[in-house]
């Protein structure tokens, strides 16, 4: 082993590892090893191989102390052996090393031919003819060639340096002990070992002792490329300015490395190639590189001629004169070009010759022609107020040519205007007595024909009034009541009434027919709207007893036939008496209570679980009688009475015959409006909110210093105030004021007058 290598097995070629700092120099002479031939020469020198004494050389190793990595080179012998060349430290490397093949014959008969291995802890021997080499006995001594290593001692092939290394110490610290490999001790006079590696002192030996005196003139380095000017100071080197990296290139990017010094980046700026024609010059591997594009020299003037130089760049020279061009007004007409401008032509002609349109022009759109509403003619006789609309002109309304004469058939000819001619259409000639009137000569001319005035009824006499068309006057002719009880019928007020031979009992049909005939079945005095209804009422559901003709109170027919005879023979008494002949008796024909609980009983008992008479009118008399006669809703006794005689053929209806708190139903009380206070506390309206419906009202108290209310939906303002834009002011000083509020919508109410800093306000709902 030779170096961590065997001499005849390596790989080709092989980079080392990089050695020790302390070991970067060539410590020894090259000790170059060929097959069994060795021998050492000095450093620098070629090493040449020997074999069995010839000299021809198969290597050229030269030792570079800077070089840290040794390369090897194989040799291949006409023994197909293959043997190595190796530097004797890693700090050398082969350079320029060829590789060769060269034939070697047989070389030895035995161990001394051989000669020595060039290696003391090898042994050269002789195997069939060929050199070879062995290891020596471990323990060996050897010589490394380093005389400060102490004993050396071979192992496993490889010269080992001695446990124990010379030591150099003269004792004397004015001097520098070392150690040479090839002459061992050496102590150096006034030496290193007083220097201090600051360049900043002067390092002398006095007496055995090491002086370093600062010294401020002295020059120095600080080691780093990116400082000039370093200079002492105070026994200390200190880096001076730093250094101004330009290398005057706009395309790398100047930067200072404390190792490298300046160094230049390429890069991709922006820059000029000095021709004003390009645009977009930018670097491109340190150079600057023309741009993409030229630039564009057009100036929107069709009055010159543009161009380009290289150094002056766009060049805009004015075209001769009388070019056609756009002064960019759309409102100037044939443009031309004088000393490279364009100077406006004539104005441009606008004028459409329409009445319709207001003709005008804008100087980026040209003429224009917008429609106004001015007053036209149509051509038409038959249009009034013809007018412009849309650029057109218009029809207005049609001409007017009625005159109003039914006799006539108005027309209009859009040349003549208006036509009247001859209708033979019917007409009236607003007499009532005469029928099938027509035209004729534009004139309503009368019928032959008379209008039928019989009411079927012969106890009236009945003519026709030129005026008033048909008329029936009661008469007292004879006549017939179709009654077989009474005799001698002869009529009477309109009615056919005979004489009975006793006091008959009021019927519901003679009731039915003098109520119709007296209140009628619409307007405001009628209590049934057909006869039927009567009769249903009367008979069907019997909701009265027969009593006498004579009577005049009590909840009886013959009550009822009394007052509906009265209203019949004196219309003006119609409307007070109309109620009592009615299905209520109105309080006469029986109290509203007699009325109500025959009914219920009849009907609704069952409903209503009412003991007897008695005990209905006991609970009646608990209800509100304030209703019209007849009414069909609303908490009282008469829309009690109402809904009790449809609830014979509708049960449902019964429930609506309740007497109790605000009634239930069809007969259940609208709601009532209600009436909120508000008043006042510590200048604070209370409450300050309120919630009510509509036609609800809210009364407001103020304390007597407040002089006013002021109410409005317009909300506060900063200061806390509504804006009264649309409200009402409350006219009092304490005194109480109530406000309905009929519309829904949200209220606010502020105090007067207007005080910032008191803020009283409050708000009303209504819903």
């Amino acid at each position: 082993m030779e170096n961590g290598h065997t001499p005849f097995e390596f790989s080709p070629n092989v980079v080392y590892p990089r050695a020790p700092l302390h070991r970067r120099v060539c410590r020894v002479a090259l000790n170059c090893i060929i097959i069994l031939a060795s021998f050492v020469v000095a450093v620098g020198v070629l090493c040449a191989a020997r074999v069995a004494g010839s000299g021809s050389m198969i290597a050229r190793l030269i030792c570079k102390p800077s070089i840290t990595v040794c390369i090897v080179t194989r040799i291949v012998l006409a023994t197909t052996a293959i043997f190595a060349i190796a530097c004797e430290s890693v700090d050398q490397k082969v350079a320029g090393t060829p590789t060769k093949t060269i034939t070697v014959a047989a070389q030895c008969k035995d161990g001394p031919d051989c000669g020595a291995p060039g290696n003391s802890c090898y042994v050269a021997v002789c195997t069939s003819g060929q050199c070879a080499a062995k290891l020596a006995v471990d323990g060996t001594p050897c010589d490394d060639g380093d005389i400060c290593n102490g004993a050396d001692k071979c192992a496993a092939g490889t010269c080992v340096a001695g446990e124990t290394a010379l030591v150099c110490d003269d004792k004397d610290t004015c001097t520098v002990d070392s150690c040479s490999s090839k002459v061992g001790c050496v102590f150096n006079e006034f030496g290193s070992k007083c220097e201090d590696n600051e360049p900043c002192t002067d390092d002398t030996c006095v007496k055995n002792a090491c002086k370093n005196v600062k010294n401020d003139t002295n020059g120095c380095d600080d080691g780093d490329d990116c400082t000039v000017g370093d200079k002492c100071t105070a026994g200390k080197c200190k880096a001076g300015t730093g250094k101004v990296c330009d290398d005057n290139n706009l395309c790398t990017t100047d930067s200072c490395d404390g190792e490298l010094g300046c160094i230049g980046k390429n890069n991709t700026a922006l820059c000029t190639d000095n021709n004003a024609c390009t645009k977009g010059d930018e670097c491109l591997d340190g150079e600057c590189r023309v741009g993409k594009s030229a630039v564009a020299c057009d100036d929107g003037n069709a009055c010159t001629d543009d161009s380009c130089d290289k150094v002056k760049g766009c060049v805009n020279g004015a075209q001769a004169g009388g070019k056609p061009c756009s002064d960019g007004d759309a409102c100037t007409d044939t443009d031309t070009c004088k000393s490279g401008k364009c100077v406006a032509g004539s104005p441009l002609a606008c004028n459409d010759s329409d009445l319709c349109t207001d003709d005008a022009c804008n100087k980026t759109k040209g003429c224009t022609h917008s429609a106004n509403t001015v007053k036209c003619e149509d051509g038409d006789v038959c249009s009034e107020g013809d007018a412009c609309a849309t650029g057109k002109c218009v029809a207005g309304k049609a001409k007017n040519c009625d005159d109003a004469n039914v006799c006539s058939v108005d027309s209009c000819d859009p040349k003549m205007g208006c036509q009247l001619a001859a209708s033979a259409s019917p007409c009236d000639d607003l007499n009532p007595c005469s029928v099938g009137d027509g035209c004729k000569d534009k004139a309503c001319v009368a019928g032959g024909g008379k209008p039928d005035c019989d009411d079927k009824n012969p106890c009236t006499d009945d003519a026709c009034d030129p005026k008033s068309g048909c008329t029936h006057t009661n008469n007292t002719a004879g006549c017939d009541d179709k009654d077989a009880k009474t005799s001698g019928d002869v009529c009477a007020l309109g009615l056919c009434a005979g004489k009975l031979a006793s006091d008959p009992t009021p019927t519901c049909a003679a009731y039915c027919q003098a109520v119709n005939l007296a209140c009628g079945t619409t307007g405001t005095n009628a209590q049934y709207a057909t006869i039927g209804e009567c009769t249903s009422w009367c008979e069907d559901l019997a909701m009265f007893a027969p009593g006498k003709a004579a009577d005049k109170a009590g909840n009886t027919i013959g009550c009822r036939t009394y007052h509906a005879t009265v209203a019949k023979v004196d219309p003006v008494a119609a409307a007070a008496h109309c109620p009592h002949a009615g299905k209520t008796g109105g309080n006469v024909c029986g109290t509203w209570c007699e009325n109500y609980c025959a009914v219920a009983l009849m009907n609704c008992n069952a409903a209503l679980s009412y003991k007897n008479m008695g005990d209905c009118m006991s609970t009646c008399n608990k209800a509100p009688v304030n209703s019209t006669v007849a009414d069909s809703s609303g908490y009282s006794v008469q829309c009690m009475i109402v809904q009790g005689g449809l609830s014979f053929n509708d049960p449902t209806l019964c429930m609506s015959l309740s007497v109790t708190d605000g009634g239930v139903g069809k007969c259940k009380a609208p709601p009532q409006p209600k009436t909120e206070k508000v008043g006042t506390s510590n200048f604070a309206f209370v409450p300050a909110n309120l919630q009510i419906g509509v036609g609800d009202s809210v009364e407001f108290k103020l304390e007597g210093f407040h002089n006013a209310l002021e109410v409005d939906q317009a909300t506060w303002n900063a200061d806390g105030v509504s804006a009264k834009t649309g409200g009402f002011l409350v006219e009092f000083g304490g005194a109480a004021k109530v406000v309905k509020f009929s519309a829904a919508g949200t209220y606010y109410y502020v105090c007067e007058p207007h005080v910032a800093s008191s803020k009283m306000k409050g708000k009303v709902t209504v819903k």
